[in-house]
């Protein structure tokens, strides 16, 4: 049983939706089940049944004690899109199993005995769960869809983003190698360069000194040089 707390805001939303139904005029129902007899099995055929001018009645006369705040609700049950709801009249004892079908009003029951309302209850909420079976498995399938899809958004971006760097890297790489094989060509010419020039230097100082010994060998044989046919005195 819900507390006083979470009964005020669903009662607040069955007035709401009886208001919203007795203006449109659009309202489903099961014909009625006679006082104080548990409905028969329903079929999980998950067809709507036609509203039979009894039923009505019952949904009329439901909507009328919501908007009056004539009932009070003892239990309510969802499976999915189907909600189940026990009420209790303040004035008498008559119960009330309502159903709903994404939040809009289809069934009514009418019970004279407690005990028969609370039969009929756990029945049309075993029935609702059968009924919200493939529609529970729709919502999770959607669901994990939906997380496959984002899951495979971000994988596709993250992937993107590594075939980025990998592209950034392999240009980066490949300028790299670039730089690479032109600075070895610049080192290979600048030791050609470095090894002409050498050989041209060593060979300049070989031939200034051979310039040198010439010049030297050449100014020894001089004739009248000093010091070499001078005659010696006595």
């Amino acid at each position: 049983m819900l507390n006083n707390s979470c009964r005020a805001p669903l009662l607040a939303s069955l007035i709401g939706l009886a208001l919203s139904l007795s203006a449109s005029g659009v309202v489903a129902a099961a014909e009625p089940v006679p006082t104080s007899v548990a409905p028969a099995p329903l079929t999980a055929s998950g067809s709507m049944p036609q509203a039979s001018p009894a039923s009505l009645g019952l949904v009329s006369e439901l909507q009328k004690r919501l908007r009056d705040r004539s009932v009070r609700e003892l239990r309510t049950s969802y499976n999915g899109d189907y909600g189940t709801t026990l009420m209790l009249a303040d004035d008498q004892v008559v119960c009330y199993v309502a159903l709903f079908y994404q939040k809009n009003l289809w069934r009514v029951f009418r019970f004279e005995s407690i005990g028969a309302a609370e039969q009929a209850y756990r029945q049309v909420t075993q029935q609702s769960a059968i009924w919200a079976d493939d529609d529970i498995r729709r919502q999770v399938l959607a669901s994990q869809k939906r997380a496959f899809d984002k899951a495979l958004q971000e994988t596709e971006a993250r992937a993107n983003a590594l075939n980025e760097d990998v592209r950034v890297m392999q240009a980066q790489r490949q300028r790299i190698a670039e730089e690479q094989k032109a600075a070895r060509i610049e080192v290979q010419s600048a030791e050609i360069e470095s090894r002409a020039s050498r050989i041209r230097l060593e060979q300049l100082q070989q031939q200034i000194r051979r310039m040198e010994s010439s010049l030297t060998d050449s100014g020894l044989a001089m004739p009248g040089a000093p010091g070499t046919d001078r005659p010696v005195r006595r």
